[in-house]
């Protein structure tokens, strides 16, 4: 009797074991495999600053020859951590979500951060930073010259910060979270 519930365990554990196998592989392309069906995927693109420093630059954009409009977000935090599946894969589906509505989606690491060059100081970095990134995206063949920034936290303290400067390209923005928003 023990034989019999014991092999009726494992053969029960070898068919739940299988079911879950065979379902993860339908589950479908993984994110950047959809990504990849519908953008051009540039990853660590070095991003030249006027001081010669280099920041660390994710460039998902529509396949067209086409010139596009991009969602530009600056960020101190690791958005292509391989350790940390779950934040490549909202970068990713944020990139997805805006290549599909026919933007190009870019993201970068601030001055010292992760692949960027330089040396970060919270909320100090070089306002011109942001300037240099708005005119080299706007120069290049694939962007039709109009940037929108988005983001939250200091993501959002820089889009007003370099907001002021005025650029030509920068179209529009959204602050989200900014302590610098609630200032009277």
């Amino acid at each position: 009797m023990r034989k019999t519930r014991f092999l009726g365990l494992l053969l029960a554990f070898c068919c739940f074991t299988g079911a879950f196998a065979q379902q993860r592989g339908q589950q479908g392309p993984s994110i950047l495999d959809q990504l990849e069906e519908i953008a051009i995927v540039d990853q660590k693109v070095m991003m030249p600053m006027r001081d010669g420093k280099r920041l660390a630059t994710d460039i998902y954009r529509p396949k067209t020859d086409e010139p596009v409009p991009i969602v530009f977000s600056r960020t101190p935090y690791n958005f292509n951590s391989y350790r940390d599946g779950e934040l490549v894969t909202r970068t990713m589906q944020t990139a997805y979500e805006w290549v599909k509505k026919g933007y190009a989606y870019v993201v970068q690491n601030e001055r010292g951060r992760f692949f960027s060059e330089g040396d970060w100081d919270i909320l100090g970095t070089p306002l011109t930073d942001g300037y240099d990134a708005f005119t080299w995206m706007a120069e290049q063949p694939w962007s039709n010259g109009k940037i929108g920034t988005i983001g939250c936290s200091s993501t959002a303290e820089w889009q007003m910060a370099v907001a002021a400067m005025n650029h030509p390209a920068h179209a529009a923005m959204v602050p989200q979270a900014s302590v610098l928003a609630w200032d009277a």
